[in-house]
């Protein structure tokens, strides 16, 4: 996917106002253009927004401002392990035609929860790992994620630069006035690592709401501890999204995580005739056939939601995206 020039200037301009020292967010300079449209989404790298970040070159985060009137609810989407933003532009792309304010946010997921946690004896294993990912505080965690790489730093770092770089696209009303993100008017969704995460969130900050897809995946001999904690986003606001034939996350695991989040069913698969509202279950499920393509990863555990896997209609659209607007963008 090509950068925007607006992009391409805004970072360049940012790059050049980056001194050092400082853990303040990066003054970019005018942007003559949007900061990304449904065909031509944005990119912004993390470490041109805050040069502590550790990012490369080929990390970015994806931006879509709404492409109708607003609904003033910003989406964010973790990518799964390895994954990054690009894998999963049809997602964010479905959400900017919903009215929302998108982002499709890179962050440090190089390693997956549950290599690190396969042999630990701690019960918290799981919960202590994500948590640290999301909120960067517990260093010496197997994945030492630092506070300005972790998610919510980023996810914040990113609104505020937008918002200064954009001020007429909205980005600022998902931020308060500490500079934290605006919950209540977030929707946060993830794939496989990135879900869980969102899972994670879920229990600690009360969001508009939370979707999973191919995840959360946390199971060893039962899901996971941290899912049965309280819910500040509640459950019935929490919706998961699950391939039958998934060899990485394997649906009778996924469905007792589900069940322990509180996910209510029973479960509706999406395959045809089903259609919108899906019984108002809030666990979806599908047998398709992932999309065929020479891309490395595991095609079944992808199909729900990456873009290269995820099966498509006969004018090259997503064939889910009816569902994804029922699971993210109500």
């Amino acid at each position: 996917m090509k950068k925007l020039a607006a992009l391409s200037l805004l970072c360049a301009l940012a790059a050049a106002s980056c001194g050092g020292g400082s853990n303040s967010v990066a003054p970019p300079g005018p942007a003559p253009g949007p900061s990304g449209t449904v065909d031509n989404p944005g990119q912004l790298s993390p470490n041109l927004v805050d040069h502590n970040v550790a990012a490369n070159d080929t990390e970015f985060h994806v931006v879509i401002p709404p492409a109708i009137t607003p609904i003033n609810k910003l989406f964010v989407f973790l990518p799964g392990t390895k994954g990054v933003p690009n894998d999963y532009n049809f997602i964010v792309q479905a959400g900017a035609r919903r009215g929302f304010h998108t982002i499709g946010l890179e962050y440090q997921n190089s390693e997956a929860v549950g290599s690190v946690c396969l042999n630990s004896t701690d019960v918290n294993c799981f919960w202590n790992v994500r948590r640290n990912v999301v909120l960067g505080d517990i260093v010496s965690l197997g994945l030492p994620v630092t506070k300005p790489n972790s998610i919510v730093t980023r996810l914040s770092e990113a609104i505020a630069y937008l918002d200064q770089a954009h001020p007429t696209e909205g980005w600022g009303q998902y931020l308060l006035g500490d500079g934290t993100p605006a919950w209540s008017k977030i929707v946060v969704g993830g794939h496989s690592q990135g879900g869980g995460h969102a899972g994670v969130m879920a229990k600690l900050y009360s969001m508009s709401r939370a979707c999973y897809f191919s995840s959360p995946p946390d199971y060893s001999g039962g899901p996971a501890d941290w899912m049965t904690k309280e819910n500040f986003t509640p459950a019935s606001l929490q919706f998961g999204f699950a391939g039958l034939s998934d060899p990485s996350v394997p649906y009778n695991e996924l469905s007792a995580n589900f069940a322990a989040l509180g996910l209510a069913g029973p479960a509706v698969s999406v395959d045809s005739p089903a259609t919108p509202p899906y019984g108002n279950s809030h666990v979806l499920t599908t047998d398709h056939v992932p999309n065929p393509s020479t891309d490395t990863g595991t095609p079944l555990h992808g199909l729900t939601v990456r873009d290269t896997f995820t099966p498509r209609d006969s004018s090259g659209q997503p064939l889910f995206e009816a569902a994804w607007n029922y699971l993210c963008f109500q």
